[in-house]
């Protein structure tokens, strides 16, 4: 009960979890693209600003560009998250009742009946005469 007077609480105040998370998706993809679109504008003159030898400068536009990545890899991450309380997994299904099973020849045209009736294989009563199925 504690727990969920904790969440309540955090509800009435405006920030869940899940709004945090979501706010942190959003912006760590925002700074992603923003970071993306720096990088793909540089020109030759913005290279020269990163170091004087081309070595230097390509070390330095890598290290932009990981950077970039890894705003991409935060914002996933949050999204990964939130996407628990979004959007439900399938539930694994456990069969837990007995399960009976007969050679082809020890069905009774009775049984058959009422397979082919879509009724379950006990049921009292053919829905069609049987001496018509075989």
């Amino acid at each position: 009960m504690r727990t969920r007077a904790v969440a309540e609480k955090a509800a009435a105040t405006g920030q869940t979890p899940l709004e945090v998370m979501l706010d942190n998706m959003r912006h760590f993809q925002k700074v992603a693209i923003d970071a993306e679109t720096v990088i793909e504008a540089m020109a030759a003159d913005d290279l020269e600003t990163l170091g004087e030898s081309s070595e230097v400068q390509f070390k330095a536009m890598l290290a932009k560009v990981k950077a970039a990545a890894g705003l991409r890899q935060m914002a996933h991450e949050c999204a990964r998250d939130a996407a628990a309380y979004m959007h439900p997994r399938l539930a694994a299904i456990n069969h837990t009742g007995e399960v009976t099973l007969k050679r082809a020849e020890q069905v009774t045209d009775d049984e058959l009946a009422n397979i082919a009736a879509g009724r379950s294989e006990g049921a009292d009563t053919a829905p069609v005469n049987p001496s018509k199925l075989n």
